[in-house]
């Protein structure tokens, strides 16, 4: 059961949990987050277009200009221009416009799985202080992570899971790596 601003929300298909404001940072960015061939602008525009067009189904160019810069300087995301294919960026920028596309719609909860493989540390800094700012401005924050110091660093509750099933659940004040890993193996 999903509970969202105290009411229960339904989903049956990816629609409806977008539009409920519950979102997905793929693990796979590259295949599953972004359209690779396509501009930045496009990437955080596609999944938006419900909002940037008018009755008509066009696309309010000034609007969209606005989600794009916001989104590019909200992230502090590194690129030459809008313009560029996102397939072009390195892969914490990568990670940064797959997020943004989402935050650009006033989403309510953002689930992440594993949010920082494939990228630098330094980036890692940079995407757990997003998830750690987005946790200040009231937005629920799920991440899936196989790295045990990500989920002790940014965790403020743990839920470990076997074969699919939930065998434990911690505050981080009790959490250790011995008792993740015991919940992980029941």
């Amino acid at each position: 059961e999903i509970i969202l601003h105290g009411k229960p929300v339904t989903i049956n298909k990816p629609m409806d949990a977008i539009k409920a404001g519950i979102v997905l940072v793929p693990e796979d960015r590259k295949n599953d987050g972004l359209c690779t061939g396509l501009s930045i602008r496009d990437n955080i525009a596609l999944p938006n277009l419900d909002i940037l067009s008018g009755s008509a189904g066009v696309v309010d160019k000034k609007k969209e200009r606005a989600m794009v810069d916001k989104a590019v300087d909200e992230l502090k995301i590194k690129l030459p221009n809008t313009e560029v294919n996102a397939g072009s960026l390195s892969g914490g920028n990568q990670q940064k416009i797959v997020v943004s596309k989402w935050l650009s719609r006033n989403s309510h909860v953002v689930m992440f799985d594993e949010p920082t493989r494939g990228i630098d540390v330094a980036t890692k800094v940079e995407i757990y202080n997003l998830m750690n700012d987005l946790k200040k401005q009231g937005i629920g924050v799920i991440f899936v992570s196989s790295e045990m110091p990500e989920i002790m660093g940014i965790s403020d509750r743990i839920l470990v899971m076997c074969d699919g099933k939930i065998t434990g659940e911690l505050d981080i004040e009790d959490a250790t790596q011995n008792l993740i890993l015991e919940y992980a193996t029941k």
